[in-house]
């Protein structure tokens, strides 16, 4: 081809290009003014379809759907009414602002309605009665009782065994919002709309918690952590279990939207846990080394749960969700949760038989006599079951009226407890009824040791009375005590002591050697008897004296009256006078001494003389 050929193709192709643009440009021009006067494509007027219209033409079109219009309203659970233009006197209305609009608009904009649909509401269009709509709305099927379902919020469920908490969802109901539905009546009869969905107008009361709520769905989560607790309370070969079951009474939602556990009902649980479980401060039997059973109303041994801080411990538990096995927290221990919770290590004292054994394991460590409280003063050491508080070496006891350093001392009942007394020679016996401590257990020193050495903090110790149990010791103690006593009656002593003497020496003789070697005051027996004997003897002296005496005035007496009977001396009374001296002389020396007439014969015979001689 040549060139010349080629460029009269080119100029030909241009020119059929040319041709076309200056058709394209006469129809856009012919179609801009057609628009000019129409509405351009995809125009839409308060719902009415007015693409290529003109304003006479889109009066006439909503005056004719203004006369047959009737509004479709649909609503839940296929309850469905209609309003129609006669109900609320519906009437077109024109007042230019179809006009204004179309000159508002460019014709020759006409290619860019292609593409978009362009929408408008002019309020002036139609109009309509207000009462009547007010009464066709209140007659709607949408306010009949038997359509109208109020709405429910969502909410959280009651616990449920192996489901715990659930969000129960919202319930929407079938209430109409009055207000809003009057809106949306307005917004589709203005715009002339066929259909009217209460569902998608949003016409309906709404719930005001939804089951997608976060703080909800939070909630049901702190819930569900609490429930799913599991607490495995172990007691030994015993155990309680607590689950959600339990938990959930005691859980609440506050005002702020927090899970509270009730404070209250926990330690109400923990309570009665206790009640079930606690040895300490429960009445308990315990089979002494005698056979005798004892038994104590209340005991300060045993196992005992620290209800405070185990409430507290398990309000953490559950706010965390723990799922595990373990002990309550304790405030006091025992040695065994199986069996006796004694185990095998504890003291027994007897205060009877002031005596005490000590079991390690089930063996006996210790058997020792010891002193108690002092009876008298009202220092009885007290019975019950204890535990060992703690040991100390070298610990000096403070009282009131004294001081007393100690090797050993182990408390066990606020200040009462077992140490040694080196002050003591003898232990056990009746020692404590006169002669005691202050309420403690005196023990002689390589005993205390002993029981210093093996005892620990929480052993149990049983202190009990047992009738019967009295030691042999004891026994000689009181009977030489009972002789003391006797002893003691005889006073001072006088011939009428011999009965109360007899009857002491009698009780003295009866005792064994230990019960003798009881007795205080034997010297004191053997001094009145040695004072009565005395007594006796002096007494014997006296009437045997008495008896001599009256012998010798018998004596005398004769001699006496020989003596009187001399009368005058003559000659002749030689014979009367001799016979009186020998009679006198015949007497013993205290015989003479009652011869109180000795003068008269003296006389006689110096008269008697003096008449031989003349």
């Amino acid at each position: 081809m040549s060139v010349v050929q080629k460029l009269g193709k080119k100029r030909l192709i241009i020119g059929i290009i040319g041709i076309i643009v200056i058709l394209l440009v006469a129809v856009y021009i012919a179609i801009g003014i057609y628009f000019q006067s129409h509405f351009p494509f995809h125009t839409v007027i308060n719902g009415v379809d007015c693409s290529g219209k003109s304003v006479e033409d889109v009066e006439a079109l909503i005056t004719r759907e203004v006369e047959k219009y009737q509004l479709t309203i649909t609503g839940r659970e296929g309850v469905k009414d209609t309003i129609g233009s006669a109900q609320i006197g519906l009437y077109p209305e024109f007042d230019g602002s179809l006009q204004a609009l179309l000159k508002a608009r460019s014709g020759f904009a006409w290619p860019a309605s292609l593409f978009r649909e362009t929408s408008t509401e002019l309020e002036t269009m139609v109009n309509y009665d207000e009462e009547k709509l007010a009464e066709a709305t209140k007659g709607l099927a949408f306010f009949d009782a038997a359509n109208v379902k109020a709405p429910e919020d969502a909410h959280i469920s009651e616990y449920q065994e192996n489901k715990g908490y659930e969000v129960v969802p919202e319930v929407e109901g079938t209430t109409v919002d009055e207000k809003l539905l009057k809106e949306a009546l307005k917004n589709s009869i203005m715009n002339l709309q066929s259909a009217l969905s209460l569902e998608e107008s949003d016409c309906y009361q709404q719930p005001s918690l939804r089951s997608d709520d976060a703080a909800m769905t939070s909630l049901v989560e702190k819930l569900n952590k609490c429930v799913s607790t599991s607490i495995i309370y172990e007691f030994g070969s015993d155990s309680e279990k607590l689950t959600g079951n339990e938990i959930a009474p005691w859980l609440s939602v506050t005002e702020d939207e927090q899970v509270q556990i009730d404070g209250e009902a926990v330690a109400a649980y923990v309570k009665e846990l206790a009640s079930r479980h606690d040895t300490y401060g429960m009445p308990r039997n315990f089979k002494t080394t005698w056979g005798s059973t004892v038994s104590y109303s209340n005991s300060y041994y045993g196992w005992k749960i620290n209800q405070e801080e185990e409430a507290a411990k398990l309000m953490a538990d559950i706010q965390e969700g723990k799922q595990e096995s373990r002990e309550p927290v304790y405030s006091q221990y025992g040695a065994s949760r199986n069996g006796e919770d004694h185990g095998g290590t504890y003291v027994e004292v007897n205060i009877t038989a002031q005596h005490l054994y000590f079991y390690k394991n089930g063996s006996l460590i210790l058997d020792t006599d010891f002193v108690s409280g002092n009876e008298s003063k009202g220092w009885s050491t007290p019975s019950g079951a204890y535990a060992l508080y703690y040991t100390q070496k070298d610990k000096t006891l403070v009282g009131e009226d004294y001081r007393t350093p100690v090797s050993f001392w182990m408390p066990f009942n606020g200040g009462i407890g077992f140490h040694d007394a080196n002050w003591r020679s003898d232990f056990g016996g009746n020692y404590y009824k006169t002669s005691g401590s202050h309420g403690c257990i005196n023990m002689p020193y390589s005993a205390a040791k002993t029981l210093f050495n093996n005892i620990r903090s929480g052993d149990a110790v049983f202190v009990y009375r047992l009738s019967g149990t009295e030691s042999e010791k004891a026994r000689n103690q009181d009977a030489a005590a009972a002789v003391d006593e006797a002893i003691a009656a005889i006073g001072d002593v006088n011939l009428g002591s011999q009965p109360v003497i007899a009857s002491a020496r009698g009780a003295y003789d009866a005792l064994n050697d230990q019960g003798k070697g009881f007795v205080k005051n034997y010297d004191a027996l053997v001094n009145a008897e040695n004072v009565y004997n005395s007594l006796v003897q002096q007494q014997q002296a006296e009437e045997a004296a008495r008896a001599e005496e009256e012998q010798a005035k018998a004596q005398a007496q004769p001699v006496v009256d020989a003596i009187n009977s001399i009368g005058p001396v003559t000659a002749d009374k030689a014979g009367v006078i001799q016979n009186a001296r020998n009679a006198y002389n015949a007497l013993s020396d205290k015989a003479k001494g009652y011869v109180s007439n000795l003068s008269v014969l003296i006389a006689a015979e110096e008269q008697l003389a003096a008449l031989q001689a003349s």
